[in-house]
C-alpha cells in the first residue's frame, strides 16, 4: 500500500498522525491513481465513512474519463466485484447514493459503448465460429449489443460463403429476444426468396407479434410457394390475423401506448429507425426517444392506410401520434422522421376534418392527455358545424365529454367550441358550456393547489412554498376523501403534492386518480429515499405524475413543480393567458347573445356576470358590460345602471352607452331610484356624460315630467 493512501485511509478511520518524514511529505503531494482512488472508495464505503466515499467518487469522476475508459480501468484493476458490492451498499445510503449512481451508470454506458462499437461486433461475429470459450463470450457481446449489431448480423446471415457463421448467427437471433425483430421485418420485402425464407422462420420462432403486418405483407406479395408457407406458418405461430393493414395499424396503436415490449432501450436518450436498402443493407437511424415512438406509429399508419385502411382510424392515429410528435419534440431538434418539408400538424388535422379530430380527441380524454386534447379542440373548432360536433348515433360526443375533463384549460377550450359552433338543437351537457365561459371570466388567473400531507406542520410548510408560486391552497387534509367538499367548491385542481409514509404513495396516487375531478392533475409525491428507485420505475412513463425525495429543499421544490405543471398541463394559466380566456370567453357570450341562441341561454352567465362587474377592470369590464347589456333580466340592468353611476370618467361613458343598449333592446327594468339618480346625472354631469346619461333616459322612456325637469334645468 502505498503512503499516501496510507494515510487517507488513517484519516478515514480517525486516527491523527505526526509525520516528519520527508519522503511521505513527497507521496502526499502527489496525485493518487485512479486504481488507487477505485480501492479507497470500496475502503471508505465498507467502514461507513460516507464523506470520505462521496469525496473520492468525486475525484474519480472529475478526472475526465469517458464511460468506456472508466468500465476498463475497473476490469485491469481486477476489483469488479469488490466494486459492484461496495456500489450496491451506497446505493442503499442517502449521503452518497447520487454519486454511487452516476458511478454506476458510467459503468453501465461503457459496457454499452464498448458492445455497441462496430469494431468490437464484427470481432465478435468472427468469433462465433471459434472456440467454445470464444464463441460464449461473442455471443454474450452481441446479445449485450441488440440492434445495434443487426446490420453486421444480417449481412453474415444472408452470405452464402461460409455455413457455419450463417448457421451461428440464425442460432443466435433465435435466442435474441425482440432485439432482431423490426430489423429484420424492415428487411423483408427487399432480399432474395432464400433469404426471406430464412427471416420469415427465425421471426415465426421469436414469437413477438410486432413482426406480424411485415410478414403478412411479404404474404401478400410473394411469388415464391415456401416463402408464402413460411409466411403463413410464421403467422399462425404469432396468432396473427386479420388484413394486413389492420395488422399495421394495431402495431402503430402499440407504438402509439409506447408499450414496453416495442421500447428497445428504455431509459435512453435515443432510439433506433430502421430502414433497408438492397445496395447498402440495414440503416439505422438515431431519434430522440421523446419522438421515437410517434415516428413509429405514424410510419406504421401510414403503410396502413396505403393498403386500404377502412375508416378513419388509422387517419386519426397518425393526426394523434402528430400532434405528439409536435408537443415533445425539443425546439430546434432536426427530427429524421419528419423533414422539413412536412407541414405543422395543425395543417394536417384541419385538413382531416372534425370527425377525425373528435376520434383524437376521445383518445386523448381516455388516456388524460392534457395537451393532446387541447389541440384537437383547436381543430375541431375550426372546422365543425353544429351538427358535426354531438350528432352522433351513439348520443356521445367527446367535445361534449370535455367539459368535464378535470383541466380548466381543456373545459374553456371545449365550451369556446361549442359556442362558436352556434347549435341549433339541444344536447347532454348543453347546460355546463355557459357557467364555463361565465366561470373563465372570474377564475381563470387563480391556480388552485391540493396538499395531502400526514401532518400539519408538512402540510405549512408545503403550503408557504406553494402560496410563494402564487397557488391558492386549499385546507389541510390526510385523504382525499377528507378533502371533497374544498375539492367541490373550486372550479379545478391545477396542481397535488402529496406527502405520504413508506408503502402508502400509491395508494394515495390511486385514490386520487379514481376522482374524476382531479384525475388529471399534476402530482408531485415527495417520498422516503429508499422509496425513490421503486416509485420512479412505476410512475415514470406518466408525465404527470413526478416522485422525489421528502429532503429536498425549497429551490429544488420549486423547480420540481414548474416542471411538472409546464410538461403536464403546459404551465400555470398566467394573468396574460387568463386574460385571453375571459375576453374569448364574453366574445362567445356575445356572439351568442347576438344570435339569440335558443340552445345555450346566456341568461344561465347572469350570476357570474354581475360578480365580474366587481371583479374585473379595464376592457375585460367593458366587454363583461356588453354581454350583460344584453340579457333580458332586470338584474343584468340594474347592475349595468349602479356601475355606471359609480364609476367615473370615460368609464363610466362606456357604461352608460352599454346600459342605453340594454334599455333599447328589453325597456326600462329599473327601479325608481336608479331612475331618479340617471336622471339628475343628465342635467348635471358634463357635456358628454350628460348626453351619455340622457341617451339612457331616451332608451329608458323615462315620464314626461322628468324631460321637462331636464329642460328647465338646462334653462
Amino acid at each position: 500500500m502505498d503512503w499516501n493512501r496510507s494515510v487517507r485511509l488513517l484519516r478515514a478511520a480517525g486516527i491523527g498522525m505526526t509525520l516528519g518524514l520527508s519522503g511521505l511529505t513527497h507521496a502526499q503531494d502527489e496525485e493518487p491513481d485512479l486504481k488507487s482512488q477505485l480501492r479507497d472508495f470500496i475502503f471508505y464505503v465498507n467502514v461507513h465513512q460516507a464523506d470520505a466515499a462521496a469525496g473520492t467518487a468525486t475525484e474519480i469522476l472529475g478526472q475526465g474519463l469517458s464511460p468506456r475508459e472508466l468500465l476498463e480501468l475497473v476490469e485491469e484493476s481486477d476489483i469488479q466485484d469488490e466494486l459492484d458490492e461496495a456500489l450496491a451498499k451506497a446505493l442503499r445510503r442517502a449521503e452518497i447514493e447520487p454519486i454511487a449512481a452516476k458511478i454506476v451508470t458510467m459503468l453501465s454506458d461503457g459496457r454499452l459503448q464498448r458492445a455497441r462499437d462496430p469494431n468490437e461486433i464484427e470481432r465478435n461475429i468472427k468469433g462465433l465460429t471459434g472456440g467454445l470459450r470464444e464463441r460464449l463470450y461473442a455471443r454474450e457481446r452481441l446479445k449485450a449489443a441488440g440492434e445495434y449489431a443487426m446490420p453486421q448480423l444480417l449481412d453474415a446471415m444472408l452470405q452464402r460463403t461460409d455455413v457455419q457463421l450463417r448457421t451461428q448467427v440464425q442460432r443466435l437471433l433465435n435466442e435474441s429476444g425482440r432485439a432482431p425483430v423490426i430489423p429484420l421485418s424492415v428487411s423483408l420485402m427487399d432480399i432474395d426468396p432464400a433469404g426471406q425464407e430464412q427471416l420469415v422462420n427465425v421471426l415465426g420462432q421469436l414469437g413477438y407479434a410486432a413482426a406480424a403486418p411485415y410478414i403478412s405483407e411479404l404474404r401478400d406479395k410473394t411469388l415464391s410457394d415456401p416463402v408464402r408457407n413460411a409466411c403463413d406458418r410464421a403467422l399462425d405461430n404469432l396468432g396473427a390475423s386479420g388484413s394486413t393493414a389492420e395488422l399495421y395499424r394495431q402495431l402503430a396503436e402499440g407504438y402509439y401506448n409506447e408499450r414496453e415490449e416495442l421500447t428497445s432501450f428504455p431509459g435512453e436518450e435515443f432510439q433506433l429507425l430502421w430502414t433497408y436498402d438492397p445496395a447498402v443493407s440495414l440503416i439505422p437511424t438515431a431519434i430522440d426517444t421523446r419522438v421515437y415512438h410517434e415516428a413509429m406509429t405514424m410510419r406504421l399508419a401510414e403503410r396502413s392506410m396505403e393498403l386500404g385502411s377502412q375508416g378513419p382510424s388509422a387517419l386519426s392515429l397518425w393526426v394523434a401520434a402528430n400532434f405528439s410528435r409536435e408537443i415533445d419534440e425539443a425546439d430546434g431538434y432536426d427530427n429524421p422522421a419528419y423533414p422539413p418539408s412536412m407541414r405543422e400538424a395543425m395543417y394536417y388535422a384541419v385538413a382531416s376534418g372534425p370527425v377525425v379530430s373528435e376520434n383524437v380527441l376521445g383518445r386523448a380524454l381516455e388516456d388524460r392527455d392534457t395537451r393532446l386534447a387541447r389541440r384537437a379542440v383547436e381543430a375541431i373548432e375550426r372546422t365543425a358545424g353544429p351538427s358535426l360536433i354531438w350528432d352522433r348515433r351513439s348520443g356521445q360526443s367527446p367535445l361534449v365529454a370535455a367539459l368535464n375533463y378535470p383541466s380548466r384549460r381543456v373545459q374553456y377550450d371545449a365550451a369556446l367550441a361549442i359556442a362558436a359552433s352556434q347549435p341549433r338543437a339541444s344536447f347532454q351537457g348543453a347546460e355546463r358550456v355557459v357557467p364555463i365561459l361565465a366561470s373563465s371570466i372570474r377564475f381563470a388567473g387563480t391556480n388552485y393547489a391540493l396538499v395531502i400531507a400526514e401532518s400539519d406542520e408538512q402540510y405549512r410548510s408545503t403550503r408557504r412554498v406553494l402560496e410563494g408560486m402564487g397557488y391558492e391552497v386549499l385546507p389541510f387534509g390526510s385523504q382525499v376523501s377528507e378533502l371533497s367538499q374544498a375539492i367541490a367548491e373550486v372550479p379545478g385542481v391545477d396542481l397535488i403534492v402529496t406527502q405520504a409514509g413508506r408503502e402508502k404513495t400509491e395508494p394515495l396516487v390511486n385514490a386520487i386518480r379514481s376522482s374524476a375531478k382531479l384525475s388529471a392533475a399534476p402530482i408531485l409525491s415527495l417520498v422516503a429515499t429508499d422509496e425513490l428507485p421503486r416509485l420512479r420505475r412505476v410512475h415514470g412513463s406518466d408525465i404527470s405524475i413526478m416522485v422525489r425525495s421528502f429532503g429536498i429543499d425549497e429551490a429544488s421544490l420549486n423547480a420540481a413543480i414548474t416542471k411538472l405543471v409546464d410538461e403536464a398541463a403546459g404551465g400555470v394559466i398566467e394573468e396574460d393567458e387568463a386574460r385571453e380566456f375571459a375576453m374569448r370567453s364574453l366574445a362567445a357570450l356575445r356572439d351568442l347573445a347576438v344570435a339569440q341562441n335558443s340552445t345555450l341561454d346566456v341568461g344561465d352567465a347572469t350570476v357570474s356576470l354581475i360578480a365580474a362587474m366587481n371583479e374585473t377592470t379595464g376592457p375585460v369590464r367593458i366587454e363583461v358590460a356588453e354581454v350583460l347589456s344584453r340579457i333580458d333580466r332586470a338584474t343584468a340592468q340594474t347592475t349595468l345602471a349602479e356601475s355606471s353611476l359609480a364609476a367615473s370618467g370615460s368609464e363610466r361613458i362606456e357604461l352608460l352607452y352599454k346600459l342605453a343598449g340594454s334599455a333599447r333592446r328589453y325597456g326600462n327594468l329599473l327601479n325608481g331610484p336608479l331612475t331618479e339618480q340617471l336622471v339628475q346625472l343628465s342635467a348635471t354631469g358634463d357635456d358628454q356624460e350628460a348626453t351619455a346619461a340622457a341617451t339612457v333616459i331616451g332608451a329608458l322612456g323615462v315620464s314626461e315630467s322628468d324631460l321637462v325637469r331636464l329642460i328647465l334645468a338646462g334653462q
